[in-house]
């Protein structure tokens, strides 16, 4: 089963084409070939948090509720990991390998189920009945289900009815978002200003300081001590950092950013780098944006997997 993840322009798009709304040529018969794939279970489309912040940018209620009803269809209900679990399982396996430590190897699950899992947060949700053995288990199954339904429908599209009241949940708090939009205004194009071994180290730098809390609570865990990992050096530093797939997504997109001057920055960069960032590692195909797109194929490892065209899902080789 294939994993295939799609931004949230492209899970619009498709909401458009099954409301009747104008959409983009092609799309229609993306989407019937993908109600096959998923149908079939040759592919799976899933939701990741990122999907839930993006819908309560929207205001108006009733588009958050048509958009997540088509996205919890198509998506069947699977999720992908939180990144800070996805980190957290990179660091403690590169941890495990550069400090040449005898821990077994853990399991990491990047595809689930659910918003639990696409938060990283479980919450053991379970409904007590004060006396099963008189209800049938197949209808108490068949009430749990509907009232989950429920409350994942709730938390995708923000809208809570209450009888013929709705109420909306907060629209996300943009702050970070903006403050990474700034950081690329500053950062773009100063590779001009640098050596390339200026520009290596400095990205190297970023990158560290950036995961440096889960490599302390990794460490910890572990039970190393700081020193000992600090001890490594440079050259060992940028080894580890080599050793996870989701920093190595990071850097070049750090690179091609400080290549390229012209470039726009935008609001939603921050959540592209983190989810479609963490995509091209663990899914098998990434339908995105024309920028993110444009960068990540200027690498021969991530070009293959990623397009800006939905109705490159044509042609997607599930084999």
């Amino acid at each position: 089963m294939k994993i295939v993840y799609l931004d949230q322009l492209h899970w619009i798009e498709i909401a458009k084409c099954v409301n009747g709304k104008p959409a983009k040529d092609g799309t229609s018969e993306a989407l019937e070939h993908m109600n096959i794939l998923s149908n079939s279970g040759c592919a799976v489309f899933p939701l990741s948090i990122s999907h839930y912040y993006e819908t309560l940018k929207h205001s108006d209620p009733n588009r958050r509720q048509r958009l997540a009803s088509v996205m919890r269809t198509l998506s069947q209900g699977f999720s992908v990991a939180a990144l800070r679990n996805i980190v957290r399982h990179e660091v403690r396996s590169a941890l495990v390998s550069i400090l040449d430590l005898n821990n077994k190897k853990e399991e990491f699950q990047y595809l689930g189920k659910g918003f639990e899992h696409a938060l990283g947060r479980y919450f053991n949700l379970k409904l007590v009945w004060p006396k099963p053995e008189h209800i049938p288990e197949y209808i108490r199954n068949k009430f749990e289900n509907d009232i989950f339904s429920i409350i994942e429908a709730t938390f995708l599209s923000g809208v809570l009815k209450s009888g013929e009241i709705e109420y909306l949940f907060t629209k996300v708090d943009l702050t970070s978002d903006n403050k990474f939009k700034d950081h690329l205004e500053e950062w773009k194009g100063c590779a001009s200003t640098m050596t390339e071994a200026e520009l290596k180290r400095r990205i190297y730098s970023i990158t560290f300081k950036d995961i440096l809390e889960p490599i302390s609570e990794e460490l910890v865990y572990l039970g190393v001590p700081l020193e000992k990992f600090m001890l490594l050096g440079e050259e060992s530093f940028c080894r580890f950092l080599n050793m996870m797939p989701t920093r190595k997504v990071d850097m070049h997109l750090r690179e091609q950013w400080a290549r390229n001057g012209s470039l726009t920055p935008k609001q939603s960069d921050l959540n592209d780098w983190c989810y479609i960032g963490s995509a091209v590692c663990y899914s098998d195909f990434v339908i995105t944006e024309n920028q993110i797109t444009d960068l990540l194929s200027r690498s021969q490892i991530y070009a293959p997997k990623v397009t800006s065209k939905l109705s490159d899902i044509l042609n997607f080789n599930i084999a």
